[in-house]
């Protein structure tokens, strides 16, 4: 029987259910899963495929890949694997990818080895104009092949998220700051934390933080900020901590704010997922004018940043750049023409858009591509970042031989009830340049399912395997 030919294939992502909060690159492939189920009939055909065996098994990868037009790379920063299995199995498939993350040793890996495979219809996906303009200055081919600003995000979005009711119990004239995401210093949490304080130094009691989300950073943890809010204030009932929920359930968090605070300044923002559900669920926002946020927010909404300068920072971790004003949050939060931003309107386009682009109509688009439009401040936040990176790789051979070496370290290192496992992470302990952090690596995937859907796991100790070590300056 002969197989029918897919116009799509890609792996059927789940996140690992034992991982203490999804964030925006496991929304992400599950949004996109989600949406070609429901675009899979008559007309586009849709065909998921297990990514591990696929590596594992190559009579399953050429039955696969040989009956289909395009590949979406859903699998996190590991889109070279399907690369060199195209090229090793002599196939003329399309391959579309993305980046997730910024500056980030895993998904600049993966463009590092993907370049000398790269063909005119290959195309990547970026969340943002800042995503596209950051990652063409890092790898300079890119300028000249498809990039598209596509992130089909809204496809996870409720009907509609309904008015903002004022909680029962809740204090008259209490204005309630919100903030969704990692309780980390990369997101900038201490920041908000001053601004709790200046904002209650200046009118006492009449303002709360509702803060939901994982402690990545010891800082940051709620005991250590009712301590500091303790000493300031005199006392942290201005404060309220709830642990990360299901993305289904955030809705329920955004009718009780009234202002959402996002001051990040890390070197991962490729987009603030959270800036386009606040616009959807009409919550206006401070944050500051960092990344992405500067083309989806209203200039109400933007607050300078005061960037480190003349400092060295590893790829390998995800860093504060800088901080965001804190007067400039005071007056916005106070200011009475703070409003919402309407930059969801755009994005619930994207589900089309990517639809489009798997079944050849985007092509066209690829060849005449969106304009770039980058704001003044993002376009001196690239022109400041010098990221080192190893010597482009020309040559097809080599990255095969790069990338040959990587798959049995991948497929090892998931394989958590085989024996070789322990074998496997005792030449990780060896080879590792940052112990630290790869042990905290062993010690979590002991809890986890660890597979490679813990992005910032596998992905990052791959980087040892593979002796890269990207810095960058600002």
């Amino acid at each position: 029987m002969i197989e029918p030919v897919a116009h799509v294939t890609l792996h059927d992502y789940a996140t690992d259910p034992t991982l203490p909060q999804k964030d925006g690159v496991n929304l992400a492939h599950e949004n996109i899963g989600t949406l070609l189920r429901a675009a899979n009939c008559d007309g586009f055909r849709v065909r998921f495929h297990d990514f591990n065996r696929l590596l594992r098994d190559e009579a399953y990868a050429r039955k696969v890949l040989s009956h289909t037009r395009c590949v979406v790379s859903n699998v996190g920063p590991h889109a070279h694997y399907y690369f060199h299995l195209r090229e090793k199995l002599g196939l003329d498939f399309r391959i579309v990818r993305d980046v997730r993350t910024a500056i980030w040793s895993s998904y600049l890996l993966q463009e590092h080895l993907c370049r000398p495979y790269l063909r005119p219809h290959d195309v990547l996906l970026v969340a943002s104009h800042y995503t596209r303009g950051l990652y063409e200055k890092m790898f300079p081919h890119l300028r000249t092949l498809p990039t598209v600003r596509c992130y089909p995000l809204t496809v996870g979005f409720p009907p509609e998220v309904g008015r903002w009711q004022e909680p029962t119990g809740k204090k008259q004239g209490v204005v309630t700051l919100g903030y969704v995401g990692r309780l980390s210093e990369d997101k900038n949490f201490p920041d908000i934390i001053e601004l709790l304080i200046t904002l209650n130094r200046r009118h006492p009691g009449r303002y709360r933080l509702l803060a939901c989300g994982d402690i990545h950073s010891p800082s940051c943890h709620p005991d250590k900020v009712c301590a500091r809010l303790v000493a300031m204030l005199g006392t942290a009932d201005s404060f309220d901590y709830l642990p990360s929920r299901g993305n289904a359930e955030i809705w329920a968090l955004y009718r009780q704010f009234d202002v959402m605070v996002f001051p990040s300044t890390s070197n991962l923002e490729t987009l603030g997922r959270v800036l386009i559900e606040a616009s959807y669920a009409g919550v206006p926002v401070v944050c500051g004018e960092h990344a992405a946020a500067a083309e989806l927010m209203p200039p109400s909404s933007l607050c300078r940043v005061h960037y480190g300068r003349n400092q060295s920072f590893s790829a390998h971790y995800d860093h504060s750049l800088g901080h965001v004003d804190i007067d400039d949050m005071v007056r916005a939060v106070t200011h009475p023409g703070l409003g919402a931003s309407d930059c969801h309107l755009d994005y619930q386009q994207h589900p089309d858009r990517f639809i489009g682009l798997l079944i050849g109509e985007g092509i066209a688009a690829c060849r005449m591509p969106e304009t770039l439009e980058l704001t003044p401040s993002q376009q001196s936040l690239i022109d400041a970042i010098e990221v080192t990176l190893p010597p482009a790789l020309n040559d097809i051979d080599q990255a095969s031989r790069s990338i040959a070496h990587l798959i049995p370290w991948f497929l090892g290192l998931q394989a958590k009830d085989s024996t070789e496992r322990e074998q496997w992470l005792a030449k990780l302990r060896m080879l590792s340049g940052h112990p630290e952090r790869t042990l905290r690596f062993i010690e979590k995937s002991a809890a986890t399912r660890c597979d490679f859907t813990n992005v910032g796991g596998i992905d990052i100790e791959l980087c040892h395997a593979a002796d890269f070590y990207p810095a960058f300056t600002l």
